[in-house]
């Protein structure tokens, strides 16, 4: 079943664990990471993997905590290891994903303790896919959920080639660019004469995204720029998508593990289009 969770909930079920698998882009000081290195300490099979190469990491503060948080879990007994790449290459792992015991914890940000939003699965087969990308890589795909970026965007982008006559379209990135297919997706919607409103962080605007943001605007996309960086589409409130991808294309040597999940689940759908329409009221026009 896929419910709506928070860290709390996160936090309980690691105290009682006996086994636990985390992947997050950087893990900083908090509760999560404060439960995990507790879990490990009283004997849980805990297992982490935190990005080895942190995109945008110029003066190599994330890369230098995460090689912290490896060091101080693998002293108390957790196999602690950093997801490398080619350093030609981007990140190999953006994914927040928690598995306890059998049950999975999915974060659209990085276990920030607020402002994210947090989705209990604990389908088999999505566990399943999030444990075999975490330890091997290995992109998988269910029938509503997948764990690359890849796969996680062409999701969102079927979410919304299927929005034809919708009364809504609502989508917020943290990042954004005109080669995700959302981007597509969206000017052909706005087009049509849907009303369509996207919210990008602006810690992450760049000249690129701009430009991409200004044809939008110019095609009837309401743009909107915000401090928040979550992930979601939301469709008239009845169908959404929800995930750790950003609306960017993927890097041109590998594909990332993301994760990315369609869902028709109430107190999700009521959650997102809450949380978005929040995020929206406090946003500055683009």
């Amino acid at each position: 079943m896929i419910s709506l969770s928070s860290d709390t909930d996160l936090v309980r079920a690691m105290r009682t664990a006996r086994a636990v698998l985390l992947t997050a882009y950087t893990l900083r000081p908090g509760a999560v990471l404060d439960s995990v290195e507790d879990a490990a300490a009283r004997g849980a099979r805990v297992t982490v993997r935190l990005e080895g190469r942190p995109y945008g990491d110029p003066t190599g503060v994330l890369t230098a905590n995460n090689k912290r948080v490896v060091r101080e879990l693998r002293r108390l007994g957790a196999d602690a290891r950093l997801a490398d790449t080619n350093a030609r290459n981007g990140p190999a792992l953006h994914m927040k994903a928690a598995i306890c015991d059998g049950v999975a914890f999915l974060d659209d940000r990085n276990w920030p303790e607020a402002g994210d939003t947090i989705v209990r699965d604990d389908f088999g087969a999505d566990v399943g896919a999030i444990r075999s990308a975490a330890l091997f890589g290995r992109a998988d795909r269910t029938p509503e959920f997948s764990t690359s970026k890849r796969d996680a965007l062409w999701a969102e982008r079927r979410l919304l080639a299927g929005a034809g006559r919708a009364k809504r379209v609502d989508v917020e990135s943290e990042s954004f660019g005109a080669g995700s297919g959302v981007y597509g997706e969206l000017k052909h919607l706005a087009a049509s004469g849907i009303p369509c409103r996207l919210i990008v962080s602006r810690r992450d605007l760049s000249d690129r995204s701009k430009r991409a943001l200004t044809v939008l605007a110019r095609s009837g996309v309401a743009v909107r720029i915000s401090d928040s960086d979550e992930k979601m589409a939301v469709v008239d409130g009845t169908r959404a998508w929800i995930g750790s991808a950003n609306a960017t294309s993927a890097f041109p040597n590998g594909d990332q593990v993301d994760w990315g999940l369609r869902t028709d689940a109430p107190d999700v759908l009521h959650h997102v289009s809450r949380r978005f329409a929040t995020t929206w009221r406090a946003a500055q026009p683009f």
